[in-house]
């Protein structure tokens, strides 16, 4: 406000005078437009008097002349008061799109990739019958047929190909594959053609794949340090290499020697210079190149590639290893999605200095869940367990996070495993012997200096106290599957409690208790298998206690309608039989007193769990 006034007081002009200005100005400019129209008809206006503009000529001396553009036709039509005619001008382009065409492609080609695209897109409908779609696949690939290396490279056409692919008979696929075996290397690093090979694989016969296979040998190399064909190879080789065709493709790691030739007897990188002792520096150096070509590119994906560096890390110098767990301890997590990735993995946490693991940590901390349910990443974590020392940033980066999630975890197998290592390591009832000496033999070679027992004793007070109390809220969980009653045992090993039995206890007496098994109805619990074997482990703990026993417990819960249930049944009277002998003469008598009463019906049973039972229960 006080800016406005002030600019009135400079001028000295009252308001009604600007009234006046402002008219004398609006006739000022009628005048001008006025000049204007006769200047459209032809006559010239003289702009040297217009205030704050040069006009520049071509005569001047040192001026810039500056080129104006000119206006393109639309422009005129906004010029005359008309609008542009879009319709008009897509139709230019549409028409100018398909010269441009015709001039790149034959004649032929463009004539048939209309209705080509036509007939594919047809055929891609789901309301579309069997009939319709077998009938359009064939004469879409009489069509094609003999053009087939011509137009997979090409961006449109090449979808075409992947339609025959998918929906095409044997037949047709096979003449399809055929036509494109020549070319298949170069369709593999294609951006567009990839997709055909992979289709190729998916839906051809197995003779089709191992050709397409053969066709890669002699470009493994290349295939995988090029960033489309990397991910195909990959593929062809995890889902549909044979054994003998994964070692040929991996020979051609180890050197020039094995592009063109194959040697059935390799089958390891030691392999390679068993019979030569004199070309190992040699191999392990080319392998070290190509290792690092597909590094260098961040193509560390693959299977293929998880293979030879497995093989590469068990084999090199002691200088070589340790650059490379330097470079690999931030990839930790992407070689874990394949088992010999997995094992090159433990391989750099076992052997990698304070400050490799240390970087591990902090980029497993971020995966810690996803990498204990994975089928082959739950082996890192074990492996960080069994080996680094120090468990305080351990248990701060994983355990805290596993402790936090517990449930979550313990639901899947693999999760569920990573969790009953930190329990009980080495627990033959949960974990193959493989395993086992394959993680002990690991950490012996490894530089781990602290006492095996501290380290787990460390660990576990991290998770023992979650799941000791997850046991006692919610013990139906721990009881609805073998796997996580097994890790129930495994817990109550170490440390009982008075409130967890009862809860337990309260869930193993019921009537009801049925459990889910796949591809069954609803079965009684006690009569399942894998839950026989671990209500049985339960009940031998209590040989080891003098007080607060499973047994005790089920005596206070177990009533008359849970002991018919059981004694029909042939395990129900093993259980009842363990749970008197495993249990003090007390508690026994107890069981003892229920069981009298249904003497009778046990009588009527066949089963040699009930023989013996009722024999037990009728001695004094």
């Amino acid at each position: 406000m006080q800016k406005g006034k002030r600019k009135s007081d400079e001028d000295g002009v009252s308001s009604p005078k600007k009234k006046k200005l402002n008219s004398s100005h609006e006739q000022d400019n009628k005048v001008k437009n006025i000049k204007n129209k006769i200047n459209l008809k032809g006559k010239k206006i003289n702009k040297e008097g217009v205030k704050g503009f040069k006009k520049f000529t071509k005569n001047d001396k040192g001026s810039k002349f500056v080129k104006t553009k000119e206006k393109s036709n639309f422009s005129k039509d906004e010029a005359n008061g008309e609008k542009p005619k879009w319709a008009e001008m897509k139709k230019e382009k549409k028409q100018l799109r398909t010269v441009r065409r015709k001039a790149k492609i034959t004649a032929e080609v463009f004539e048939i990739s209309h209705k080509a695209k036509l007939l594919a897109a047809q055929i891609q409908r789901k309301v579309v019958k069997s009939d319709f779609k077998i009938n359009s696949c064939k004469e879409l690939h009489n069509m094609l047929k003999g053009q087939y290396k011509s137009i997979a490279l090409t961006h449109d056409l090449s979808r075409v190909i992947q339609v025959l692919l998918k929906h095409s008979p044997e037949d047709i696929i096979n003449e399809i594959t055929k036509e494109l075996l020549d070319i298949i290397v170069q369709m593999g690093q294609s951006k567009y053609a990839h997709h055909s090979v992979k289709r190729i694989l998916k839906y051809g016969t197995d003779f089709i794949r191992h050709e397409v296979l053969k066709k890669f040998y002699g470009h493994v190399v290349s295939l995988s340090t090029h960033a489309i064909s990397a991910p195909v190879l990959d593929y062809a080789y995890g889902e549909f290499a044979s054994k003998k065709e994964k070692c040929h493709m991996q020979q051609e790691f180890y050197g020039e020697i094995y592009k063109n030739t194959k040697d059935d007897k390799v089958k390891t990188l030691r392999d390679a210079y068993k019979d030569s002792p004199e070309m190992k520096s040699a191999i392990l150096q080319a392998c070290k190149a190509n290792l690092q070509k597909i590094l260098d590119k961040n193509l560390h994906d693959g299977e293929l590639f998880h293979s030879v560096l497995y093989d590469y890390i068990c084999e090199c110098s002691q200088e070589d290893r340790v650059d490379f767990i330097s470079i690999l301890s931030s990839l930790i997590v992407p070689l874990s999605n394949s088992l010999p990735g997995v094992n090159a993995a433990s391989m750099c946490v076992w052997q990698g200095t304070n400050k490799d693991k240390k970087t591990i940590l902090k980029v497993v901390k971020e995966h810690a869940i996803p990498l204990s349910k994975h089928k082959t990443g739950y082996r890192l974590l074990i492996a960080i367990f069994d080996s680094v020392d120090d468990t305080v940033l351990v248990k701060k980066t994983i355990v805290s996070t596993l402790a936090a999630n517990i449930k979550d975890i313990a639901k899947d197998h693999w999760g569920n495993m990573v969790i009953h290592w930190l329990v009980k390591p080495k627990d033959t009832a949960a974990f193959h012997p493989s395993l086992i000496k394959f993680l002990e033999d690991g950490a012996k070679s490894g530089t781990s200096k602290k006492d095996t027992e501290i380290r787990v004793s460390e660990l576990r007070e991290a998770i023992l106290p979650a799941l000791k109390k997850d046991m006692e809220t919610d013990p139906k969980f721990w009881l609805s599957n073998k796997s996580n009653m097994l890790l129930a045992v495994a817990v109550l090993s170490i440390e009982s409690s008075k409130e967890i039995l009862h809860a337990l206890a309260k869930v193993i007496c019921e009537t009801d208790w049925h459990m889910q098994v796949e591809g069954k109805d609803d079965t009684l619990a006690i009569e399942d298998a894998g839950i026989h074997m671990c209500l049985k482990k339960l009940a031998s703990l209590d040989k080891e206690r003098s007080a607060d026993t499973l047994g005790e417990a089920i005596s206070e819960h177990l009533n008359d309608e849970t002991i018919k249930v059981w004694i029909r049944t042939n395990r129900g009277c093993f259980f009842l039989l363990k749970l008197i002998e495993s249990n003090s003469e007390e508690v026994a008598k107890k069981l003892k007193a229920k069981l009298k009463s249904h003497v009778n019906i046990l009588k009527q049973q066949s089963s040699e769990g009930a023989k013996l039972l009722l024999q037990n229960v009728q001695n004094k």
